[in-house]
């Protein structure tokens, strides 16, 4: 029965893959005495740190090339399942990795929250992963193995029993099998830290996206750290998370009010802001409109429409003279200057609509049968504003 497991290339997972190299007591009993059915694998979110690459390559992969283990390394086609998946290397001779989607060709996890205007988000399920990690993983396995069963080894440590509760659920209708050997060993992440330390004498790091959500207080020095050494690699999840928040105040890195930008000021990574705002003068700009329907908190559907493109100079004054026209003084909150056609309401179905400028990176977005319910809520005062609106740009696409 092959044996796949999940590598994440974090500290668990490297740990864990190392030991069941390493280590024949550790193994599960269908490699006990032969490791030519394990399958390593690894999923390219296309964000990925190209330190954390650059361990994997240094420390795990001749490890795997010394031992001929299958190692394969997918990644998404596109947004949707339906896309499929991108092989980027199926060999028992791993001589590198391939994170970067533009050079590769695959779809990474940041183009398609910088379509959308958004960014990953805290609570609830961890949908990114799923997206980026889950997704292109199962559809490998799905198509190579067919309805061949499997054994599925995870990294959770002895002290993530909640999580797996979770993940043993999932069966694949049978195919799949979950174990977890560093739970079952009684591993801790400190004791896979200090293993691997004790190898090869580097203290790994986390392993996540540069526009992680889920950075604990605890491991936000070593994000910082990486953000200070690779500069060029982190300024555009800045400009992400500026775009982001332009479409919707709430929206921070880490939650309402806090943002990714606020903790790299706070902590001096100044290189970095520079770079984004240096990128924020030079590129293309963008005045979005931007409608919501809230049927309760924080649930609501969007609209987002594209009325103008030109440099940041071209767009502040387009957002001006909108304002103007509408007579309605900007709302501006240091970061972002907003025209609110609606006004806070604290009743449901609430509407809002406003116009905000910012790059030019988000595509027109909206659910079918949006108007039909918009315009099943929006009073005279808001129509008639809209209508101006809608006069104003109109002029200017014509002319």
């Amino acid at each position: 029965m092959p044996v796949c497991w999940s590598y994440g290339m974090g500290v668990e997972s490297t740990a864990g893959i190392v030991l069941t190299l390493l280590e024949p007591r550790f193994r599960p009993p269908e490699l006990r005495d032969d490791l030519s059915n394990l399958i390593v694998m690894v999923a390219q979110t296309g964000d990925e740190w190209t330190s954390t690459c650059d361990l994997v390559t240094t420390h795990i992969l001749p490890l795997l090339r010394e031992r001929a283990i299958r190692f394969v390394e997918v990644a998404r086609a596109g947004p949707s399942a339906a896309d499929g998946v991108v092989v980027l290397q199926d060999s028992r001779c791993p001589v590198r990795l391939h994170p970067d989607a533009d050079e590769h060709g695959f779809y990474a996890l940041s183009a398609e929250h910088r379509a959308n205007g958004v960014l990953p988000t805290l609570g609830g399920r961890r949908t990114c992963s799923v997206k980026s990690k889950g997704m292109p993983l199962d559809g490998w396995r799905a198509r190579y193995l067919a309805h061949e069963p499997y054994v599925h080894a995870i990294g959770f440590n002895a002290e993530e029993s909640g999580r797996i509760g979770k993940d043993s659920s999932v069966t694949m209708g049978g195919q799949r099998r979950p174990i977890y050997p560093l739970h079952a060993a009684g591993w801790s992440r400190a004791r896979c830290q200090g293993y691997l330390f004790g190898l090869f004498g580097v203290w790994w790091p986390k392993s996540c996206c540069r526009q992680c959500c889920f950075v604990s207080v605890p491991s936000w020095p070593e994000q910082l750290e990486r953000f200070n050494m690779a500069p060029a690699e982190a300024f555009k999840h800045v400009i992400d998370e500026y775009v982001t928040v332009a479409l919707n105040r709430n929206s921070g890195l880490f939650g309402p009010g806090k943002s990714l930008a606020d903790r790299l000021r706070r902590d001096g990574a100044e290189h970095v802001l520079a770079l984004a705002a240096a990128e924020l003068e030079r590129c293309g700009w963008a005045v979005y409109r931007v409608r919501r329907c809230y049927s309760r908190p924080a649930t609501a559907w969007r609209s987002v429409e594209t009325i103008y493109r030109g440099s940041r100079v071209a767009a502040s004054q387009f957002l001006t003279r909108l304002g103007v026209h509408l007579d309605i003084a900007p709302h501006d909150d240091g970061q972002h200057t907003r025209i609110w056609l609606t006004e806070p309401s604290p009743t449901y179905p609430r509407l809002e609509e406003f116009f905000v400028a910012a790059p030019d990176s988000v595509l027109p977005k909206q659910r079918s049968g949006f108007e039909t319910r918009w315009h099943g809520h929006a009073d005279t005062r808001l129509t008639a504003l809209e209508l101006a609106a809608q006069a104003l740009y109109s002029v200017r696409d014509a002319a």
